[in-house]
């Protein structure tokens, strides 16, 4: 038996293929990816060194030959993180957005479904589906109001999810994170970008505005998205909890103080497009059925990340 974690050469998927094949020595840990834009190869080669560690390059579009690999491996578990997520390009190129994230969710629920005894998926959503939240928490069954492309691909895919749960019998469970950091993450995304700038004491500046958003360290992510595949209820969402809420002065105030470069920074300016000010889930769900909180603090999340990045310079200079 095995499992494919779609997406495993990313940031996020990388980090769960590495926890699974920790935790699952006995199984095939199966990574489905297409590299893009945003997936260096070199970030995911530290997986080769496992033995049960399987690597497919695959467009999961190609619903056909990822059946294949499905019913090859007798695959008992799919982690489907692969999407396209950078907001911004998002206004630029929206049909890139459709066609991973909905034609590809599609892709994956229909090759699961074409399988005699299906296996069960997990689908990866984001805390961005309601908008901006000027107050309070929003939980799982609160009305929807994507803002973006990006936001409106993952809301669709999340009703592909829902559907072929209810017509088809498929076993679907959901988890929508907030923000997540670590190491391998792309420099483009903010926490990657100051402590690259900060370790190769380069300026920088960030745009204007102090938006809020939750925070979990990455491999917490990774045990998060593994309870409740195993442990969540069939036809589910669940808000994954952060272990931090912090503004952007606030995460660079947190990167300035570790690195001890606190005259890098050369202030804001610009804007970017279409900026929610705050998102903020009610965990309280996850807490409770499935008993999950974040391991790891804020500043200790920080100090590792940085740390890795100090210790890989080779991979992103």
């Amino acid at each position: 038996m095995s499992f494919v974690v779609t997406g495993a050469s990313g940031f996020i998927g990388s980090a769960l293929c590495h926890y699974l094949l920790e935790k699952h020595p006995d199984k095939s840990i199966i990574n489905v990816s297409k590299h893009t834009y945003a997936v260096s190869p070199r970030i995911a080669r530290f997986l080769e060194d496992y033995p049960n560690y399987v690597f497919y390059p695959l467009d999961i579009c190609d619903t056909l030959p990822l059946h294949d690999i499905m019913r090859k491996h007798e695959v008992d578990r799919v982690y489907h993180l692969a999407a396209e997520t950078h907001v911004d390009r998002s206004f630029t190129y929206p049909k890139d957005f459709l066609r991973s994230n909905i034609e590809g969710t599609l892709s994956v629920l229909e090759a699961i479904r074409s399988i005699e005894d299906p296996p069960r998926m997990f689908y990866m959503g984001t805390d961005e589906v309601f908008g901006d939240v000027k107050e309070g928490y929003r939980k799982e069954d609160e009305p929807l109001h994507p803002e973006n492309p990006y936001v409106a691909s993952k809301v669709s895919a999340e009703a592909y999810c829902i559907t072929w749960t209810h017509s088809f019998d498929l076993p679907v469970v959901i988890g929508r994170s907030m923000n997540v950091y670590g190491p391998r993450q792309n420099p483009e995304k903010l926490i990657a970008k100051i402590i690259t700038h900060c370790l190769a004491d380069e300026p920088y500046t960030l745009y204007k505005g102090n938006s809020i958003r939750g925070w979990n360290y990455v491999y917490d992510t990774a045990e998060a998205v593994e309870a409740i595949m195993t442990r969540g209820r069939v036809g589910e969402i669940y808000h994954i909890p952060p272990a931090a809420y912090q503004t952007v002065n606030g995460v660079n105030n947190t990167i300035l103080k570790l690195t001890g470069k606190p005259d890098l920074f050369e202030g804001y300016e610009g804007e970017r497009l279409k900026d929610d000010y705050r998102y903020a889930l009610d965990a309280s769900k996850m807490k409770e059925e499935l008993g999950w909180s974040p391991r790891t603090s804020w500043e200790e999340g920080m100090t590792l990340t940085i740390e890795w990045y100090e210790e890989h310079m080779e991979l992103w200079r």
